[in-house]
């Protein structure tokens, strides 16, 4: 699938000044891969996005499926490859790609997984469990690359003035969203999350407040109003959900995310159509989308 590219601000031709964030959208599907021809447009890969910066870091926001595009787009460009990794949590369709990033099994390349720990269960363990012989004949202490595990705690990262922060949400299991911050640009990532009707005050004003201003939201729209009641409490958003945190948060554009793994192109474009007709009557400033594989956004620098 080839890449389409996109600004959130309506990038000009003339490109003086590098994007502060280049985000690429390599897997936006939830729950399991659904490739095919009713997928073609928004994709049916699961959930990973890089993010670029203007001095080089590279960093993945989950090892969904999409990584193995991501993967394939790095041998291709005949890049190094260092990257940081930030996973929300551990379900399938999250981390179900990490064996078949290629470049895993470059002693050049290098690594670093943050993420949440599960109870008793470190990082690295997470991931092993996957590449055990029951499951996959490749076992984690196979990989060639220098690979590290750090726990994502609550304490940001920072380098070369990107800064990463971490929130918890509401998606069974300890799952992170991540705000990432370079240059004057920010994007906030949260794939999986329950918002709810009527959410704990406490709680969703902390997420409004960790996703206040951002120029880009990328958050779990799963399920339509109609949908919600039968799978009220398993952990994801309906679209109407998303957008009303993206207007108490004050971002500038929402993408929806973790589209159903049944969900069509035709119906996606439906749904976007009525979310986008409801903003309008309201008078709403807010940029609706619906996040697209092989799209890349840009934020910050030219693009503003």
């Amino acid at each position: 699938m080839p890449r389409r590219t996109s600004s959130a601000f309506h990038m000009r031709a003339s490109d003086a000044a590098a994007p502060a964030l280049r985000v690429t959208c390599w897997g936006t599907r939830g729950s399991i891969p659904s490739p095919g021809p009713s997928t073609v447009r928004y994709g049916g890969n699961t959930s990973c996005v890089e993010v670029r910066t203007p001095v080089g870091e590279r960093l993945i926001f989950d090892a969904g499926t999409g990584i193995r595009s991501l993967s394939r787009q790095v041998s291709v460009n005949g890049e190094p490859f260092h990257a940081q990794l930030f996973v929300t949590h551990y379900h399938w369709d999250h981390i179900q790609g990490f064996p078949f990033l290629a470049q895993l099994y470059e002693p050049e390349s290098r690594l670093c997984v943050h993420g949440p720990r599960q109870g008793a269960v470190p990082i690295d363990r997470a991931f092993a469990g996957q590449m055990s012989p029951l499951y996959f004949p490749i076992p984690m202490d196979a990989l060639s690359a220098q690979v590290g595990f750090a726990r994502a705690n609550g304490t940001p990262w920072e380098a070369d003035g990107v800064r990463v922060t971490a929130c918890r949400v509401n998606h069974p299991g300890v799952t992170y969203g991540y705000r990432i911050e370079s240059g004057g640009a920010s994007l906030v990532y949260i794939p999986d999350d329950e918002l709810g009707e009527n959410p704990d005050p406490a709680w969703y004003g902390e997420l409004v407040e960790f996703a206040g201003g951002a120029d880009l939201l990328l958050h779990d729209a799963m399920y339509t109003d109609a949908e919600y009641e039968r799978y009220r409490g398993w952990g994801h958003s309906t679209f109407s959900q998303a957008v009303r945190l993206a207007e108490d948060a004050g971002v500038r554009r929402l993408e929806m995310f973790h589209h159903a793994p049944d969900r069509t192109d035709t119906e996606l474009d439906r749904i976007l159509h009525e979310m986008r007709d409801g903003a309008f009557a309201l008078g709403s400033q807010l940029a609706l989308g619906l996040a697209a594989e092989c799209e890349e956004i840009a934020l910050g620098g030219d693009a503003a």
